[in-house]
């Protein structure tokens, strides 16, 4: 079979494995190439993805003199030795490459897979992880099962691993079979919060066109997913149902009895087979990333928050950038901002911490107590120093995975030798801090050994600089530890030295005809020739005749060495100079030459041996460092975060029967940097203490701020229960267990779905799981239907979610709702409103922003308007509609005055304050009145005996049998 048929047959397997976006790279030669195929008529070129992958690569497509059919092979390719290089770019590309190397024996030229690289399963050599702190691959596996109940139900399996870590989580979840996204919102957290470069989505119950809804509904919008479903089941899918492949799989990775000791594989079944997968999946393409690959964590087990309707994105907790691991503007999403972390594995420890907060009390209790610690007058000058040195550390767990793959550069060694160095340096800073040690759990003995069998193995200082593990400027192992080595040193060096010598003579011979200390004679290196010395071809006539007047003919030189001057012979190199050719010099080139390739590989061999030493000896240790330093780095941000923004401690109501939250001047923690034109205005917010609303209904006018305050809040929660002070100047809690966001009106429309259906899906799952450790925060619910059904579904939501007992906030403009009956059956329900007054002089609105009771004043939409320009002839017509059907939106100087008397002003209503006042009752019936209209002593229609209501307020009135007086009080007057 010709390379190119081989070529194009490995192409057409792998693309139906792995999806269109994949490469085949064949080894040919020194060069590794791919191949297409161009119509000579239409030049269109098929057969692989070579244009695509050529202008990723930067690299030329050229034509081969060769045919497939009446088909034009084309071709592109890079030498060998810069493979890692092509393969970021194409991973970065989400492209699958297969890398297929050639093994030669005598004139057999073989070829066989060498490793399958892809955006889930690439790691580089590169230890800088300031672009990007994380790479998961994710597997998530669907099936649906009917309930003993005989209903449709859904069992969902995550499992997750980074592949930067070698750390993996699994996670799983039942619910009711409904194709709509809430059903699939912890698949969506998911994604959302590991946003994984590369997804298995797999089901042996559920159609292709079912699995691709569900992932467009869980946002899995990448080119690198792959879908197997019945129709495109293949065997190693089947096989991870089977109980004796699961078992098969968790013995060969974590050992006999993973199964016995970890029943959670057992309990959560769909799970286990994701994972079994994922494993699977990840071995296929390289087996060496799954080898020592840490035992699952088992998330559905923790006592995790459960963060419900994308609540992570709804308070711009996350955004995608910052959720990947990637760098992002710091003002960009909470986490972007908060996370201060100064090294790579302080920066994925806070950020797990924060997208999965917990209600674990003596854990949050801990860590309050120890950014307190870190605050004290004695320590808190520390933190900008520990910031300096915790910078300089390298990602450790990074690290340990690219010693485990034997990926890893000379000077990434260094880097970490310098690294615990710095642990030590630490170390001896936190002495006096027992407290800090005993919390990080960690001691320096094992870092001496560790340090100890670096320096046994390696020279340090000559590791620096040094990224390959191909070629060597000079030696990086210990004399003694590799007796080969050393003799090919000895060779090299004494050659060097010859070669120095005779390179020194020449020189001499020039300096003393042309004076000074310059270099007449060029040393000059090729990779293929290895070393020579060139001269000027005006300069070599020069030498030439210098060496005709010497007095002894014979040059003998240090060591034995010596040679005739009748054997100098001067070849031509270019067009400007000659190399000076000695039969003993040239035997001197020829074995520095060969002693560099032998040395070469021998020092590559002897590095690869002491990884697999330092692995086997202290991977462990290096875990326990990484562990170490994350934990310091997120403690000292904790403390760093509540020094320098004047946040507070949380206090936490331990003895409190049901979840609560006390705030006092509360702040958001993006939008007091943002906002640099006026103060923040702080507020205080409780609920669900005894003498404080359960629920509060948040009025206010457009950009007021009530979105932002019911954000700030739930932010606020979420920072509390990731263990973090937070922005007020006091609060007080009890953690929930469970937040339920609906703060975005569009996040669903990319899915097909309508604003309502969204809502109401969301809604459904609100009223379905909410419980008395809730918190809900809504803003608009209901904005996608006509107002009478809205106020229907708004309030029997209220009703529902106040009689479980759960902590809401809703943002709302609807004053309608205040005169329903159902409003006064919930009394642990508060109005209130964020202050905002018009001033006349300047003819505006002024934001206060305060926080008050009631729901303030109803209309201010177009004075909103009028602030955006719009036409003044649409604002008088738009004023005129208000004022027409909503009369009670006019100024107090537009009401009407009553016809039993001018001096009463027919407004709003005086009983319920809400409506506009329709009726004009009698407080002392007219009934009663004489013939000239007096009820005793006053006459029916004096101004007191007359009180404005509104139509529902003025039945009630009649239905009551007490008559009522308006009478002075120290309150003012008011009708008893």
């Amino acid at each position: 079979m010709s390379i190119t048929d081989e070529y194009f047959q490995l192409t057409t397997k792998y693309r139906a494995q792995y999806g269109e976006r994949t490469i085949v790279l064949l080894q040919v030669g020194a060069f590794f190439e791919v191949y297409g195929l161009k119509n000579p008529r239409t030049k269109v070129v098929t057969g692989s993805q070579i244009a695509e992958f050529a202008q990723i690569c930067q690299l030329s497509v050229s034509e081969k003199n060769v045919c497939v059919e009446q088909d034009h092979v084309v071709m592109a390719g890079f030498r060998d030795y810069t493979l890692e290089k092509y393969l970021q770019k194409l991973s970065e590309n989400d492209y699958t490459a297969v890398v297929y190397t050639q093994t030669k024996e005598g004139k057999n030229v073989t070829r066989q897979l060498h490793a399958i690289y892809s955006a889930g399963t690439y790691i580089s050599y590169d230890n800088d992880s300031s672009q990007q702190i994380t790479n998961h691959i994710m597997c998530i596996w669907i099936e649906k099962y009917q309930a003993l109940d005989k209903s449709a139900r859904l069992s969902c399996g995550v499992a997750t691993a980074n592949i930067f870590t070698g750390k993996s989580e699994i996670f799983e979840y039942q619910t009711a079979y409904y194709m709509n996204p809430t059903t699939f919102d912890e698949l969506e957290r998911c994604v959302s919060t590991y946003c994984p470069s590369e997804v298995l989505v797999l089901s042996t119950t559920l159609p292709q066109d079912v699995v691709q809804t569900i992932v467009q509904y869980v946002g899995i919008t990448h080119p690198s997913r792959h879908i197997f479903c019945a129709s495109n089941m293949t065997d190693a899918v089947k096989n991870c149902t089977q109980q004796k492949y699961i078992h098969h799989m968790l013995t060969t990775f974590f050992g006999e009895e993973s199964q016995q000791l970890c029943a959670e594989f057992s309990n959560n079944e769909i799970a286990t087979q994701a994972f079994c997968y994922l494993l699977h999946f990840v071995q296929e393409h390289n087996p060496d990333l799954v080898r020592k690959i840490e035992i699952p964590r088992f998330s559905s087990q923790s006592k995790t928050m459960l963060l419900a309707n994308h609540t992570l994105r709804q308070l711009n907790i996350i955004d995608d950038l910052s959720a990947s691991g990637k760098q992002a503007g710091q003002y960009s999403s909470v986490l972007s901002f908060l996370n201060k972390c100064a090294s790579p594995m302080g920066r994925r420890l806070f950020q797990q911490q924060l997208i999965a907060p917990t209600f674990d009390q003596e854990w949050l209790q801990k860590e309050y107590n120890m950014t307190e610690l870190m605050l004290q007058p004695d320590t808190e000058p520390m933190i900008p120093m520990l910031r300096k040195q915790l910078a300089t550390i390298r990602d450790i767990e990074k690290i340990c995975r690219q010693i485990v793959l034997h990926k890893i550069y000379p000077d990434s060694i260094a880097h970490l030798y310098d690294s615990l160095q710095t642990i030590q340096q630490i170390h001896v800073c936190f002495a006096e801090l027992p407290k800090v040690l005993e919390y990080l759990h960690h001691s320096t003995e094992k870092i001496d050994q560790v340090l100890h069998t670096m320096q046994t193995y390696l020279l340090i200082d000559r590791c620096r600089g040094i990224q390959s593990v191909q070629s060597f400027p000079h030696s990086i192992i210990q004399p003694g530890v590799s007796s080969s080595l050393d003799k090919i040193i000895q060779t090299y060096e004494e050659n060097l030295q010859h070669f120095r010598e005779i390179h020194a003579f020449f020189n001499k011979i020039m300096r003393a005809k042309e004076g000074g200390d310059a270099e007449y004679i060029k040393i000059h290196t090729t990779d293929k020739s290895g070393v020579s010395l060139q001269i000027t071809k005006k300069r070599a006539t020069v030498l030439k005749s210098l060496l005709k007047g010497l007095a002894d003919p014979k040059i003998q030189l240090s060591g034995g060495l010596y040679f005739c001057v009748e054997d100098i012979k001067f070849s031509s190199a270019s067009t400007s100079a000659d190399e000076i050719e000695i039969p003993c010099l040239k035997n001197i080139c020829k074995a520095l030459l060969t002693s560099e390739e032998s040395m070469n590989q021998e020092i590559a061999k002897s590095f690869q041996d002491f990884l697999t030493t330092f692995e086997n000896l202290h991977l462990e240790n290096l875990e326990k460092c990484a562990l170490f330093v994350a934990k310091l780095d997120v403690l000292h941000c904790k403390a760093y975060l509540a020094s320098n923004y004047n946040y507070c401690k949380p206090t936490i109501v331990a003895d409190h029967q049901k979840s609560f939250v006390d705030a006092r001047d509360l702040r958001h923690v993006l939008i007091e940097h943002i906002q640099i034109n006026e103060t923040y205005v702080p507020n205080d917010f409780c609920l669900n203490l005894p003498d404080q609303p359960l629920g509060v209904l948040l009025y206010g006018t457009n950009a007021v701020g009530k979105t932002s305050l019911i954000r700030a809040l739930g932010i606020a929660v979420i920072m509390a229960q990731a263990g973090l002070y937070v922005p007020c100047s006091a609060f007080t809690y009890q953690p929930y267990q469970s937040i339920f966001s609906r703060i975005l009106g569009n996040d669903n429309l990319f899915k097909g779905l309508s604003t309502f259906a969204v809502e109401m899906s969301e809604l459904r799952m609100i009223l379905r799981m909410a419980d008395e450790s809730s918190l809900i925060l809504g803003d608009e619910l209901c904005s996608g239907t006509e107002t009478e059904s809205a106020l229907s579904i708004f309030t029997a939501g209220l009703l529902h979610l106040h009689a479980k007992g759960a902590s809401f906030v809703f943002a709302t403009h609807f004053h309608e709702i205040l005169k329903f009956e159902e409003m006064q059956q919930m009394p642990k329900l508060a109005l209130k409103h964020m202050a905002v007054h018009y001033d006349p002089q300047r003819d505006c609105l002024v934001y206060d922003r305060k926080l008050q009771d009631g729901p303030g004043n109803r209309m201010y939409g177009l004075e909103v308007c009028k602030s955006l320009y719009l036409p003044d002839d649409f604002l008088q017509s738009a004023l005129a509609i208000r004022n027409k059907y909503y009369p009670t939106s006019r100024g107090e100087l537009t009401h009407h005055t009553s016809t039993y008397n001018t001096q009463k002003i027919r407004g709003i209503c005086e009983m319920c304050k809400t409506n506009m006042g329709e009726e004009i009752h009698h407080l002392q019936p007219q009934k009663e009145a004489n013939d000239k209209g007096f009820i005793g002593t006053i006459h029916k229609n004096h101004p007191a005996n007359l009180m404005t209501l509104c139509e529902a307020c003025h039945l009630k009135q009649h239905k009551s049998s007490i008559t009522q007086k308006r009478k002075k009080t120290t309150a003012g007057y008011a009708v008893l």
